[in-house]
Parts: C-alpha cells; structure tokens; sequence
C-alpha cells in the first residue's frame, strides 16, 4: 500500500469547503452544533479500478461562531474496528468498504459526528495543485537530496503538481510519519493562502470550480457570495493541530499503530469536536 500526499492531498481540498462557508455564516442551515467537522481523506488511487487506501486522514474541525479551526490527524496504520470488516488499520476502510463506512469508523473511533467529507486521489491532487498554478513552500534541504523529482528545488519554492505530490510522499528520514505529517499540514497552509490571495479573490468562484472538478465530497455546490467573506476570518496559522497519540508494534508481520485511548480522548475533548 503506498502513502503519499495524505493529510495535504486531502487537506488541500480544503479550498473546496471555501465554497461551503455559507454553512458556517448561515445558522438557519447549520445544525444547533458550534462545530462542523470536514473529513479530509486522500487515496493512492493509482488505476480507476483500485480506490485506493486513504493514508491521509484528517478531521478539520471549524467553530461557525468565530471560524477558528483545528485539525486532528489520524496515522494511517492506526488499528480500529471497522464495521463488517472486523479489526484492520484505519487507511483500509475505505478501498474495501466504501466512503460511508470510512466515515462511520472515523466516528465510532473518535465518538465524535462528521458532517461532510472530501476525498482526493493520487492523480487529483497533482491537478488541482496545478490549477492553482502550483503552490509555495519551504523544501527542507534534506528532502531535496534524497528526491530527484523535486528537480533541485530547496528552501521556499514554487512547486508544481509532480513537485508538491513528491516532497509530500516523502518519509524516509528520522521523522517519518511525524515528518510527513507535518509537510502536509503546511501545504494545507500553502493551498489556502494561494487559493485567497487578493489577486485570486475575483476569480474564486471560477477556482473553486475547477477544484471541484478534481475531488470527491458531499458538501453541496451553493452560492459563493460569502467566500470572501469567509477568507478574512479563516486560518490556519493559530489553528490547534493535533495527532492521533499511540505507538507502532509488529502484528503479523505489518506495522500497525496502536492508539493511546485515554490520550486520544482528552484531544478529542480539547478540540472540541462534539460540540
């Protein structure tokens, strides 16, 4: 099973919910609760035929009173039941049980109510980078070295699809998952400061199409009169981020994650994911 862009791949569809944020300002829609929480999913779909295994699992959780924002990643081999299935790690909801089992794992795992999900894939998330005209980030040094794909680019770089999609891929450092984590919670950052550039402002609803043409989500298609409305008071950069805590041991033979219960609901509980 391959892992690649995660967290970002999906995250980066956050944009899309850009167009959503009608739901957030719009309390004649929105349920009584003060959170809604976005399942951000990416797949290694390689083929049409193969869905893939989502190895980036995240709960984007925004307040719709002040439109603060936390994330709360989930490891891809994190060990939870998963309904019809039995016992397997997280990452395998989804290829061999489908989107509304995945989101139901992810509820049962955390006690927590997904609202909307989005869902990107191997090859959409090289497009939709793309379609913004790449992305910036700061490439660590190191990740230049070891991936030629990068073509030499360290430091803040202009990245394109193939660029962002490797140097998110990447985990063969000490970091490992952590490190990867982290690069794709930055390129979260980096795909929602290109998608709300004051230069891009006027054409967002055009954006925001063409970003819809390369995910998967059940958040409705509304009006985007809101959007730049929703722009001036949504961030990542004070958001609470958080992962899924536990420890990786052998079980027959594959790495797996077991989650630290106990820590994992105090999260829970610190970000505010039921209310």
């Amino acid at each position: 099973m391959k892992n690649w862009l995660k967290l970002v791949v999906v995250i980066s569809i956050l944009l899309v919910a850009a167009s959503l944020s009608f739901l957030i300002f719009n309390s004649e829609i929105i349920k009584p609760s003060e959170k809604i929480n976005i399942l951000l999913l990416g797949a290694d779909a390689r083929t049409s035929s193969n869905p893939g295994f989502t190895d980036s699992i995240t709960i984007l959780s925004i307040d719709k009173n002040t439109t603060n924002v936390s994330l709360l990643s989930i490891p891809r081999d994190t060990v939870v039941e998963i309904p019809g299935r039995g016992e397997d790690k997280i990452n395998s909801a989804y290829p061999y049980t489908g989107i509304n089992n995945t989101i139901t794992t992810v509820e049962n795992f955390l006690d927590i109510k997904i609202d909307y999900y989005i869902l990107v894939d191997f090859t959409e998330f090289k497009e939709l980078v793309d379609s913004l005209g790449g992305i910036t980030m700061d490439v660590q040094p190191h990740v230049t070295a070891a991936v030629p794909e990068l073509n030499g680019k360290s430091g803040v770089s202009r990245l394109n699809g193939d660029e962002a999609l490797a140097y998110l891929r990447f985990r063969s450092d000490s970091a490992s998952e952590g490190g990867r984590i982290k690069r794709h919670q930055e390129a979260i950052d980096a795909i929602i400061t290109e998608i709300f550039k004051p230069s891009n402002l006027d054409n967002l609803p055009t954006i925001l199409n063409q970003l819809r043409q390369n995910v998967k989500t059940n958040i409705p298609l509304t009006e985007t009169t809101l959007i730049k409305k929703f722009s001036t008071g949504f961030s990542l950069e004070n958001a609470t981020i958080r992962v899924v805590p536990g420890y990786y041991t052998k079980i027959n033979g594959q790495n797996c994650f077991i989650p630290n219960k106990e820590e994992t609901e105090k999260i829970v509980v610190e970000l505010g994911l039921r209310n």
